[in-house]
């Protein structure tokens, strides 16, 4: 027999994401959504194992179950499927929300705008997640013209949304601090320049027109956009092409970014100032009608150029034919996450400021990924190029 009727569920909103309807359902019994689709999948009797909720294409019997157990028309939720609401865009087009190997329980959630929970406040609603927020271009609200928060505003974690009951409404909250997320009046610093977040707005409004659109303009843009995280150069490099339009000398690709480079879709792989930047180079270099074949503007021209041909990256490696590229499996990196987590060092980052800790949890993944190849034999990686400082020069 299936989980009987819950006393109290709240409607889910037109625009709102179904793991946010099932987080403001499930807050009201003290759980967290995937607790709560755990629950009702085990047939009511446990909920250790929580059942991850799949906001693109949810399974349709899970559906009929969370909506007998609501109250609610499957039909409606189904709607709330992002599969249903962008019928063409493929899931490279949604955020990513960790990856591949981490925990369910622990992925993130997607960036947010609080002047939209002040308005759900204001309103005298519950606050709850846009589905327009896990669109992979999304980096401004289009309906405040705010840059989205995908780091919590108090803790400086990466964002992770979980919803605390407060004078019986849903009121978003960081499930690593408790912070309520609310809008500051500015506190987060100094206001952006408008004129570059007009311009940012503009390419977010094409690009979802072209990605929702039809496959020949779509493609356009996802070409463009993956050479601009062309590896520089080499197959193996570090840095994107995207550090020629910087013009820094001694750039350096981050460490939270490094993932993106050589990615077919990078776009959704980025934190929100990084996709800002990315849409602003994009415009500058390749103007309304983004293409990397046939004609282009001279600044294109030289950074496609300088790209590392895609044919190279994706073959085998001729220079080193006795070396055998070997992936991890995810249990692996699942396994040298938890061994980070548990360093010692680690815990006694927990204390430095953001920037600090940032760089105790890189050197800590590189030595682990360092001691876990060479713990395999036979298994190895070809030397790095040597990066030169003037390599970053637009010539």
């Amino acid at each position: 027999m299936g989980p009987g009727r819950l006393p109290v569920a709240p409607r889910p909103y037109r625009d709102e994401l179904l793991s946010s309807w099932m987080a403001r359902v499930a807050c009201r019994y003290g759980l967290t959504g995937q607790e709560l689709a755990g629950h009702f999948a085990h047939d009511g009797s446990c909920y250790s194992s929580p059942l991850s909720i799949d906001d693109t294409a949810p399974a349709a019997d899970q559906i009929r179950v969370w909506a007998r157990a609501c109250g609610v028309d499957p039909d409606r939720l189904h709607r709330l499927s992002l599969s249903w609401r962008y019928p063409r865009r493929a899931r490279g087009w949604y955020l990513s929300r960790g990856p591949k190997w981490m925990p369910s329980t622990v992925t993130g959630s997607p960036p947010v705008c609080l002047a939209c929970f002040a308005a759900d406040q204001s309103a005298g609603r519950d606050g709850y997640l846009r589905a327009g927020w896990m669109l992979a271009e999304r980096c401004i609200c289009p309906t405040h013209g705010e840059v989205l928060h995908d780091h919590c505003m108090s803790c400086h974690r990466r964002l992770s949304v979980a919803f605390r009951l407060l004078d019986g409404r849903a009121r978003p909250a960081c499930s690593f601090c408790g912070s309520i997320l609310a809008d500051r009046g500015g506190e987060s610093g100094r206001p952006p320049n408008q004129n570059l977040m007009h311009s940012a707005l503009a390419v977010q409004q094409r690009i979802m027109a072209r990605v929702n659109g039809e496959d020949v303009e779509r493609a356009k843009v996802e070409k463009a956009l993956a050479t601009l995280w062309t590896p520089l150069d080499h197959p193996a490099a570090a840095r994107p092409v995207l550090a020629l339009w910087f013009n820094e000398a001694g750039w350096r690709c981050p460490y939270d970014v490094r993932h993106a480079v050589g990615a077919a879709a990078p776009l959704g792989l980025l934190p929100v100032r990084w996709r800002f930047l990315t849409l602003l180079a994009l415009d500058d270099i390749f103007g309304a009608d983004p293409r990397v074949d046939g004609e282009m503007p001279p600044l294109a021209t030289q950074l496609v150029r300088r790209a590392a041909p895609r044919r190279e990256r994706l073959s085998k490696s001729r220079r080193w034919p006795h070396i055998q590229l070997q992936k991890r499996s995810s249990a692996e990196y699942e396994s040298l996450a938890r061994q980070i987590l548990a360093d010692p060092r680690w815990i006694a980052a927990e204390e430095l400021p953001r920037r600090k800790r940032e760089r105790v949890r890189a050197r800590l993944i590189d030595a682990a990924l360092a001691e876990n190849a060479a713990a395999a034999p036979g298994v190895g990686l070809p030397p790095q190029p040597r990066c030169d400082a003037q390599a970053i020069q637009i010539s």
